[in-house]
């Protein structure tokens, strides 16, 4: 199977042809980096190097990912991100599914930094067992401290709060 070509030139980025410019000014939203890593991805379902992904190459991307899926759901899939109408997914429709992906990973992003927040009061980066008592006695009307220290002390509450903080601190 030939190597997919990737290049840092945004020209090169986008497929030649009548409607190169229109397609350029759809891809200027996006910086050279992102083209460049979203070509790479895109040339490794586009494995006929027509310059669009199809259903059959959908589906065998699918598969290769460890995901079965039907015909049906891979032809909705496509229906779904095809603005040209053409049963395909071209470059420009690709980027703008993989923006959605990230918009949608920086929302949950967000939401791990407000969880991180709520649990830690004091604002040190990381969740006392202070803290802790504090939520679940306003949130959670848990006021037992027993109770509280029990789940406080519990290893997958542990595990579960260190993976949230690291998580806070993968995203800074």
């Amino acid at each position: 199977m030939p190597k997919a070509k990737v290049s840092s030139s945004r020209s090169e980025l986008s497929p030649k042809g009548t409607n190169a410019p229109l397609l350029d000014n759809k891809l200027e939203k996006y910086t050279e980096e992102e083209l460049k890593e979203y070509r790479q991805v895109f040339n490794m379902f586009d494995t006929d190097r027509s310059g669009a992904i199809g259903l059959d190459e959908l589906e065998a991307a699918m598969k290769n990912l460890g995901l079965e899926s039907t015909k049906d759901q891979l032809t909705k899939i496509i229906d779904e991100v095809d603005q040209r109408g053409n049963h395909e997914i071209d470059f420009d429709e690709f980027c703008e599914v993989m923006r959605r992906l990230y918009e949608k990973k920086s929302s949950w992003n967000d939401v791990i930094r407000q969880c991180l927040d709520v649990f830690d009061q004091a604002e040190t980066g990381s969740v006392t067992k202070r803290d802790f008592a504090w939520v679940l006695r306003e949130f959670g009307d848990i006021t037992d401290m027993t109770i509280i220290e029990d789940i406080f002390n519990e290893p997958k509450t542990r595990a579960h709060m260190h993976k949230l903080r690291a998580m806070s601190m993968e995203m800074d």
